[in-house]
């Protein structure tokens, strides 16, 4: 899980926790709220019946149109037994029990001067699922008794629709705090993607990349600590461009009086080849200057032609080949464009390292061949000669034969992996064989 996810549950979780918290407990005093006030609403309409029925001077008929009037305007059922025994109302349910009051007395009445009878006390009982109120009533008619009885599915909708507020408010609240969290974790990631994309274009190589001081006070110092760490690697390779560059270009002198003395030399075939030797060396030189002083993001995109690049590099060391009396071919198969991940200098340098070793490495007159095959992802360029081999450990630097440093294979091994490919080296039946596996370039590129 993410983190905007993990602070999206976390908050909706401790909300939703919160709610439950506080809803429970409100919902059961809602309930008992609402059926406290449903009890005490058929209880004062059944108290009104017994007044009603406690005067003197009425008919059955005004009181049975009464108790009429009182059942339709209300949700309650009324029920009265006169004194007669005929009963008016509504009829009770099966489930309700007989009354079981005693006629009204002195002591549980009140009197009224007013021609009024006596009324007794409001009996209440939980009667299966609802409520009965029993009130006797006395008149100069007599006793009557009136009971009033209410069920608990009005008082339940009361409470569920309550409860369904209750409930809607706590899923809006859930939202609100969803929607925060939201717009929080994005104030908070937003600023960590956006330095971690700036952490990639640098490990890509693009170091004019830098990461936005926005966000939380302890993300900006994360960017800004990335940032000047940018600042300080492109300082550190501008310093060594320039000492490599330095370095290339004090070679100058010295080559220079290694041509004019294979120019004295006089015309013959060694002071040609020596003069040839010296002419590629400066080529070389003044490549690898150029490159040095150019920054990385000057350098162009990360992919070119291996076959335009391996014809190239092979026109530039067949004259070289041929004065040796080698044996010195291409094998490639059509003349379409095979890209590969690598700019077309790093390419042109690993195959002249491949070229340079073998030639260099192995006596004169030694067949030298220079394959190139597409690949489903890539391209494979390998170059074979019959020579004495590559001893073990060649390719790493600072070890290889005759003495040398080992960047040869060095530069061509980083070739390679910048792209996503491999180097690899071995021999069979009398033949070193150097492979350079290159991948395709990503589609950004």
């Amino acid at each position: 899980m993410t983190l905007r996810m993990q602070i999206i549950a976390l908050t909706t979780g401790i909300t939703a926790v919160v709610l439950v918290i506080f809803a429970v407990p409100l919902a059961l005093v809602m309930r008992q709220t609402v059926t406290d006030r449903s009890v005490s609403e058929l209880q004062s309409i059944t108290q009104g019946v017994a007044d009603y029925l406690s005067t003197n001077g009425r008919t059955d008929a005004q009181s049975k149109a009464y108790v009429d009037r009182v059942n339709t305007r209300s949700e309650s059922v009324i029920f009265v037994l006169l004194p007669d025994g005929t009963s008016i109302g509504q009829q009770l349910p099966d489930s309700v029990p007989p009354p079981g009051i005693k006629p009204p007395g002195d002591g549980d009445s009140d009197r009224d001067d007013r021609d009024l009878g006596k009324v007794s006390d409001a009996r209440v009982q939980r009667i299966g699922d609802g409520w009965v109120v029993t009130i006797a009533s006395s008149s100069a008619s007599g006793r009557a008794l009136v009971r009033g009885y209410e069920s608990d599915d009005e008082a339940n909708a009361q409470v569920y629709s309550r409860w369904a507020l209750i409930g809607g408010g706590a899923v809006v609240l859930v939202l609100v705090a969803a929607g925060g969290a939201e717009l929080l974790s994005r104030r908070l990631i937003r600023p960590l993607v956006a330095t971690a994309a700036t952490a990639g274009a640098l490990a890509r190589g693009d170091l004019d990349a830098r990461a936005p001081l926005a966000g939380a006070p302890e993300v900006s110092e994360v960017a800004s600590a990335l940032n000047i760490l940018a600042d300080r690697i492109e300082q550190l390779l501008a310093s060594e461009r320039e000492t490599v560059a330095d370095f290339s270009h004090r070679l100058r002198t010295p080559l220079t009086a290694i041509r004019l003395d294979a120019e004295a030399l006089g015309d013959s075939d060694r002071s040609q080849d020596l003069i040839r030797h010296v002419a590629i060396l400066d080529t070389t030189l003044t490549a690898l200057i150029r490159h040095a002083r150019t920054p990385e993001r000057e350098r162009g995109d990360r992919r070119c032609d291996a076959h335009a690049v391996v014809e190239d590099r092979f026109d530039f060391w067949s004259p070289l080949a041929e004065d040796q009396g080698r044996s010195f071919t291409l094998d490639s198969s059509g003349d379409r464009a095979w890209w590969v991940g690598c700019r077309e200098d790093d390419l042109a340098a690993a195959i002249d390292a491949l070229l340079e070793n073998a030639i260099a490495h192995t006596p004169e007159g030694t067949t030298v061949q220079v394959q190139l095959r597409s690949l489903d992802d890539g391209v494979m360029i390998a170059v074979l000669d019959h020579g004495s081999g590559i001893p073990a450990g060649a390719g790493m630097r600072g070890r290889s034969d005759r003495g040398s440093t080992g960047l040869g294979l060095d530069i061509a091994r980083s070739c390679a992996e910048s792209t996503g490919g491999h180097l690899q080296v071995e021999r069979a039946d009398g033949i070193t064989t150097v492979r350079l596996v290159l991948q395709a370039p990503h589609s950004e590129c």
